[in-house]
């Protein structure tokens, strides 16, 4: 006897649709399960200030004064921060010019990056840096909590040039020995170390950090090495965990911010980040739909086969 033909399943139009169907599904729930790093890259954004000021064509650097303030909010599924900077260099101004820039975004500030690798061109006598960061968060968002102290990196091979704070030495610094890896806050490292040099550099003890908006803080490294120079740095991170967003309350929530970075001021984020309260709920549902769509697509075929 000859053996009869074997013929593949005819593809049906119902039979494309549902495999279309279990591929977004599959899609969707792979990217709802991407690690919260890769989900908070495209809601944060950095701060970059007053770094590599070495001098202008007016003459060298003698005053370096800057600062960082932000707030950032998470409040149910608004996501949004409001940064100050304020900024005065003389001899000419700072990079993007002298004065006080206030940007809104719909992204979170997550890096503060200012003063470093500056006033290393002559002996400026004062280079005052300071970050402010408050961080309010509603309760109930993803990953909110712990809320832990920050870590600290500070005065690492500074103040090397025999230069003395008052009676205490080259170095004022709190907390000192500090030598975390990684650390929340890198400030005052390999700087001061001419002669004459000294540094005062804090981080307040009540700083505490979440894992819902892990910023870090990088200043005053590799500054004012020429000697002669006072570095005064300081960091304040501050983090409060606010009312969880119900039903009556979410009418409150504060509506999307447009960005408006004034000349000179920070580049500001794009878009607002998705409600991370959600997301158990989305993947839950999508691996629901991608498992009922395979099973629905797999009897289809033994029918047809």
């Amino acid at each position: 006897m000859t053996a009869p033909a074997l013929h593949p399943a005819r593809t049906t139009p119902l039979h494309a649709s549902l495999a279309f169907l279990a591929f977004l599904a599959a899609a969707l729930a792979v990217t709802i399960a991407l690690p919260p790093s890769a989900a908070h890259a495209a809601t944060t954004r950095t701060v970059n200030q007053c770094n590599g000021v070495d001098g202008t064509p007016a003459g060298a650097t003698t005053t370096l004064t800057c600062t960082v303030t932000v707030v950032n909010t998470i409040r149910g599924s608004f996501r949004g921060s409001t940064t100050t900077l304020k900024r005065t260099c003389r001899l000419g101004p700072c990079p993007g010019g002298n004065g006080t820039f206030t940007t809104r975004s719909t992204r979170l500030v997550t890096r503060v990056n200012q003063c470093n690798a500056s006033a290393n061109d002559a002996a400026p006598p004062l280079v005052t840096c300071r970050v402010v960061i408050t961080n309010n968060i509603s309760a109930g968002t993803l990953r909110s909590r712990p809320v832990s102290a920050a870590t600290v990196n500070q005065c690492v091979g500074t103040g090397t040039g025999g230069g003395k704070y008052g009676a205490t030495g080259p170095l004022l610094c709190s907390p000192y020995p500090a030598t975390t890896t990684g650390a929340t806050v890198t400030q005052c490292n390999g700087s001061v170390t001419g002669g004459g040099s000294t540094a005062r550099c804090t981080v307040a003890s009540a700083s505490r950090i979440s894992p819902a908006i892990p910023v870090r803080v990088n200043q005053c490294n590799g500054t004012g090495n020429k000697g002669g120079t006072l570095l005064t740095c300081s960091t304040s991170i501050t983090t409060r965990i606010t009312a969880r967003v119900t039903a009556s309350s979410a009418g409150t929530t504060p509506g999307q911010q447009i960005a408006q970075p004034p000349t000179g001021g920070v580049a500001a984020g794009q878009g607002a980040g998705a409600g991370s309260s959600r997301l158990p709920l989305l993947a839950v549902g999508a691996v629901l739909l991608g498992s009922g769509s395979v099973l629905l697509l797999g009897r289809q075929v033994r029918r047809a086969g």
